[in-house]
C-alpha cells in the first residue's frame, strides 16, 4: 500500500488528508485524529471484535480461522450468523445501552452543544460515480456488504418505508461499545429539528437519520452527504466522488469515543465504496 499526505482546501476543515492506493485505487482519506493507514485500524477494530467474540463463546470450539485477524472474524461472524451474534452479544448491548445513558444524562442536551465525529473519503473508482454509489448504498446489496465493511459489524436489516427513506436495525461497535439500535428513518436531513446538521449545500445528495436505542432515547444523529469530484485537483485521470460521513453525539460523549468512530467510518468508507465497484464491475449490481 502506498501512502503520502496531501493538503486538500475542498475539505474546507484544514485537515490534511491521507493519499492511500487500495486495491489499486486512490483514497483521499480524513477524519481521525492520528493519521494512519485504514488497514491499522480495520486490524486494531478486527482485534476488539475478535477478542469479545472469543470471550462470549468461552470454552465453544471455533472453526479454523484465517492468521488475519480480519479475515478471520469476518469468517467467525459468517459461521455464526445473525441471530447467535445477537444472542452472544447481548451482555454487551445491555452495557452499552448504560453508557449511552450516561452520555445522554450527563450533556447539555441543548441543540447547539451536540459534537460530531467525522470521516471523509475521496474515491477514485473507474465503475463508481456518486450516483451510482447512492443507488447502491440504498440497495440490498449494502445490508449484504455490512459484515465485511467493518470488523465491528455484527447484523443490520434494512427496509425502504413508505414515504421511500430507509429504515435500519442495526448491531455495530465502535471500540468495543457494542450497541444494537435503529435508525427509524433515513432519508433528507430535518434541519428545523437538528439545527446543529452542517448545510454543505456542495453536496447534491444528502440523508440522515437518527440513532434510537431499544427503549426509544436517541443517542446521535447520522448524516452522510455524497459529491462529484474532479480528477484534476487530485492528479488523478478520471472523476471520483466524495463520502462525507458525520454522526452527531450530546455533547457528554467524550473525543476518545468520536475518535473511534471517526477510524470506525473510515473503514466503512473505502470497503463499502470498494464493494460497490465490484458489484456494479461484476453486474451484481447496475
Amino acid at each position: 500500500m502506498l501512502k503520502k499526505t496531501l493538503s486538500l482546501s475542498v475539505f474546507a476543515l484544514g485537515t490534511v488528508a491521507l493519499n492511500e492506493t487500495i486495491d489499486t485505487y486512490s483514497y483521499f482519506l480524513s477524519g481521525p485524529n492520528v493519521d494512519q493507514p485504514k488497514t491499522q485500524y480495520e486490524h486494531a477494530a478486527a482485534d476488539t471484535a475478535l477478542s469479545l467474540l472469543k470471550r462470549r463463546l468461552g470454552s465453544e470450539p471455533l472453526p479454523d480461522l484465517p492468521d488475519d485477524n480480519v479475515a478471520a472474524v469476518l469468517q467467525l461472524k459468517q459461521s455464526l450468523g445473525p441471530d447467535r451474534l445477537k444472542e452472544l452479544l447481548e451482555p454487551d448491548v445491555d452495557e452499552a445501552d448504560l453508557i449511552w445513558h450516561d452520555v445522554v444524562r450527563n450533556s447539555t442536551n441543548s441543540t447547539d452543544s451536540w459534537v460530531s465525529a467525522d470521516a471523509r473519503g475521496v474515491a477514485f473508482l473507474p465503475n463508481v460515480t456518486y450516483l451510482q454509489f447512492a443507488s447502491w448504498y440504498a440497495s440490498p446489496n449494502a445490508d449484504a456488504a455490512n459484515l465485511a465493511a467493518n470488523p465491528e459489524h455484527y447484523a443490520k436489516d434494512t427496509v425502504a418505508t413508505g414515504t421511500g427513506e430507509l429504515s435500519s436495525k442495526i448491531l455495530e461497535g465502535w471500540g468495543g461499545v457494542t450497541t444494537n439500535f435503529t435508525i427509524p428513518s433515513f432519508g433528507p436531513p430535518d434541519r428545523a429539528k437538528h439545527p446543529f446538521l452542517r448545510p454543505l449545500p456542495e453536496f447534491p445528495i444528502q440523508q440522515a437519520g437518527d440513532k434510537v436505542l431499544s427503549d426509544g432515547t436517541t443517542f446521535g444523529v447520522l448524516h452522510i452527504a455524497l459529491r462529484p469530484v474532479s480528477g484534476a485537483g487530485y492528479g488523478q485521470s478520471h472523476d471520483g466522488f466524495e463520502v462525507y460521513s458525520t454522526v452527531w453525539y450530546p455533547d457528554g460523549a467524550t473525543d476518545e469515543f468520536l475518535d473511534k468512530e471517526r477510524r470506525h467510518m473510515v473503514i466503512e468508507i473505502v470497503n463499502l465504496t470498494l464493494q460497490a465497484q465490484k458489484d456494479i464491475e461484476s453486474g451484481k449490481f447496475s
